[in-house]
């Protein structure tokens, strides 16, 4: 109470000097004080006395206590007794269910309470000394305790997770809280309704940096009307996920409190709705961890770019996680666990999950165990949390009183009656990839018809193909089940887009093009990558000589017919001939029919990579004579030599790498190579980006163009052009 003033007192003034977060409340202590402040009488259980004096018929008929003088006067002393008082004398002295809910239905008495509460939670000290500091705080005051939606919403959302710790109900409200609050308030509209309440009320309560620090945190945090108003504008524009509009304000702290820019926000829905977006309709973007591809960066973690170019171990992961989630509206935090940390989200449905670790079992976040956090989670998703806390308020307002345990015995009854979903305290999303090696994320192709597309036709003489109009696919199968080819997604801007899966060793798409001469084409391919160094290799055929034949000397156990000589002279990228594992000397030998000019070979061994020496020879008279020989072969492998004339060529291996069991896609000859190039992609941070033109070579009529993805990280890809040189 201020110097002079008189009136009854309940809380004595304990305060914190602290950052405004929600902090434990003082024990509750009743003074009386006398007119003169020299005079203090001895404390006594005034409340206790108020509410034998008007619990009868009287006191229940009498109007609540008027707010607007304590808020003019900024003395919330007297008005905190009134309110206590008032709401004592309403409760009946036996005490039940249906009594209680009768009181609670009540306009008057469910304002009443949340007024005590929150004037006791704010603290007397903290309230004077905010509503002392401008007339822009007396009227945000004026409006927030005349508002109950307003007042309970914040009180719900400042209630703690941990049940025990709302029990106590030893928590409260910090000056600075109220600080951010009435900033935001000042907004245009103020946000005092519907989803631009509960996220000015969270914004409010945890301001954006306060969660907990990671990789990709390294722009300093912007301020809390920044956030709400980022937030607000996201949520308006149809940015965020359906799920936030069923977000309470507690849920959302969990949203408003990232460390990340605004910017990376922008950017990660962005990035997924461009590379991944078959992500958006389950609201699952948490996947995209699976493709963080861990190792030990090289590229600082300056923002979520870098982290999701770079990678990392399980920190960075987790960092990341949380970050998406949080850039779509749903609520996320990090997790601790031994030697490990992951993530914690809210699903769609409302559920809290714990992802890329162990279960809940062996989870610490928000300085609870996860048993407790999802025990205090599955409570405050009941539909009846509003009310036992409202019960626990009114408990609170009975401090001294008999009554005061009838009404706990009533609240405990209440929570304990509203049944909630048992959760699988061991269950975990992705386990399998915690510190794994290889993440193992499937992307399903899209089944129906996609949106149509508006983009501008191609200028003239650019022959312009979409990327799902392939005429062939495939892959080698990945590891951990995936999809072994190339899935079509739904495009987010309409039409349809390719997507080369992350790890696979060789994946590939064809596509029929009618080819109007044989010449040099410039080709540019649309992309979306999020990681540095990748590459596609492009591959034609119709230019070298076509073989009528050809022979092994080993084939892998012995399954000529899918692993034959044959398959390496196909035209097939699908197809391959193969030798047994531990051999390392084979040939591959091809019969071009009669005497043929030759001065060009092309090999493709791609994934598999095993040769470590080889020779290449052709036959002219009566005997092999070597071309070449080396000690690698790889993918898109070409080699010019002097024109020879030969009517039979053969590779031999001589070494294998590991072991062994050379592979061979793909072995040709001729005088004109078949056209190939190798794409860089442009790391344009999951965004749709040009890459640099490359020259190829394609012979004119119908000819198959083939793409390839070896180990790639995920590579989306949307068109790409073609244009004759001197064009």
């Amino acid at each position: 109470m201020r110097n002079g003033a008189s009136g009854i007192g309940t809380i004595s003034a304990l305060t914190d000097a602290g950052t405004g977060s929600i902090l434990d409340d003082p024990p509750s202590e009743v003074i009386l004080m006398h007119p003169s402040p020299a005079v203090r009488l001895l404390a006594i259980p005034v409340v206790a006395v108020l509410c034998s004096w008007l619990s009868g018929p009287i006191a229940a008929a009498e109007a609540p206590p008027d707010v607007r003088a304590a808020i003019d006067n900024a003395d919330f002393e007297p008005l905190l007794g009134q309110l206590s008082a008032w709401l004592c004398g309403r409760v009946p002295a036996a005490a039940t269910e249906e009594s209680l809910r009768t009181l609670l239905d009540d306009p008057a008495f469910g304002l009443a309470i949340a007024q005590r509460q929150f004037i006791a939670k704010a603290g007397l000290p903290e309230l004077t000394a905010f509503s002392e500091g401008a007339k822009a705080h007396r009227e945000f005051l004026g409006w927030l305790l005349s508002d109950r939606d307003a007042l309970e919403e914040m009180l719900l959302a400042a209630t703690p997770v941990k049940i025990v710790a709302r029990e106590e109900n030893r928590w409260r409200i910090g000056r600075e809280v109220l600080g951010r609050w009435r900033a935001i308030d000042g907004t245009t509209p103020p946000p005092r309704k519907g989803v631009p309440l509960r996220l000015a009320i969270a914004t409010a309560l945890r301001p954006p940096g306060t969660g907990s620090p990671g990789s990709g945190q390294k722009h300093p945090p912007t301020g809390p009307v920044e956030r709400f108003e980022y937030f607000r504008d996201a949520h308006a524009a149809g940015e965020l996920f359906p799920s936030f509009d069923r977000l309470t304000a507690w849920d959302m702290q969990y949203v408003v409190n990232s460390g990340a820019s605004e910017a990376d926000l922008t950017w990660g829905r962005q990035m997924v709705r461009t590379w991944m977006p078959n992500l958006l309709d389950s609201e699952r973007v948490v996947e995209t961890t699976s493709q963080v591809w861990r190792r030990n960066s090289p590229i600082p973690h300056v923002d979520y770019k870098a982290v999701l170019d770079g990678g990392g171990k399980c920190g960075p992961r987790s960092s990341w996680s949380v970050f998406i989630c949080q850039a779509f509206g749903v609520p996320a935090c990090g997790v601790g666990q031994p030697a490990h940390a992951c993530v914690a989200f809210r699903d769609k449905t409302g559920i809290w999950q714990v992802a890329y670790g162990r279960g809940w079992n062996a989870s610490h976040l928000e300085g609870m165990s996860g048993p407790e956090f999802v025990a205090g989670t599955l409570s405050r998703s009941k539909a009846e949390f509003p009310t036992v806390e409202r019960l626990r308020w009114l408990a609170g307002a009975l401090a001294n009183d008999e009554r005061q345990a009838a009404v706990m015995a009533v609240t405990r009854g209440v929570d304990q009656a509203a049944a909630s979903a048992p959760i699988d305290l061991d269950a975990s999303g992705r386990a399998d990839e915690a510190d794994a090696d290889r993440p193992t994320l499937t992307v399903p192709a899209t089944k129906g018809d996609a949106k149509p597309e508006t983009a501008a036709p191609p200028p003239a003489g650019v022959i312009r193909v979409a990327a799902a109009d392939f005429a062939a696919q495939g892959g080698v199968h990945a590891f951990g089940g995936q999809y072994p080819g190339v899935p079509v997604i739904d495009s987010h801007g309409g039409g349809r887009q390719i997507m080369f899966q992350a790890l696979m060793p060789t994946s590939w798409v064809g596509y029929d093009i009618d080819v109007p001469t044989s010449g040099d084409y410039r080709l540019t391919v649309k992309t979306a990558a999020v990681n540095s160094g990748q590459t596609l290799f492009v591959r034609s055929f119709g230019s070298l000589a076509k073989p009528v034949g050809a022979t092994v000397s080993n084939v892998f156990h012995g399954m000529e017919k899918d692993l034959g000589a044959q398959m390496a002279i196909d035209g097939d990228p699908g197809t391959r001939w193969a030798a047994n594992e531990g051999v390392d000397q084979c040939t591959l030998e091809i019969n071009l029919g009669s005497p043929t000019k030759i001065s060009t070979c092309m090999i493709d061994e791609r994934a598999f990579n095993r040769v470590s020496k080889y020779m290449v020879e052709y036959r002219a008279d009566g005997e092999w004579k070597t071309l070449f020989e080396g000690d690698n072969i790889g993918i898109g492998f070409a080699k010019d030599f002097a024109p020879v004339t030969a009517s039979r060529v053969r590779l031999q291996t001589l070494d294998c790498r590991e072991r062994g069991g050379p592979t061979i896609w793909e072995f040709g000859v001729g005088a004109m190579r078949d056209g190939q190039a190798f794409i860089e992609v442009p790391c344009g941070n999951g965004l749709w980006t040009e890459s640099e033109p490359v020259t190829i070579r394609l012979a004119g009529g119908r000819r198959r163009i083939w793409f390839f993805a070896p180990f790639q990280r995920g590579v989306a890809m949307k068109s790409f052009d073609l244009v004759p040189v001197g064009n």
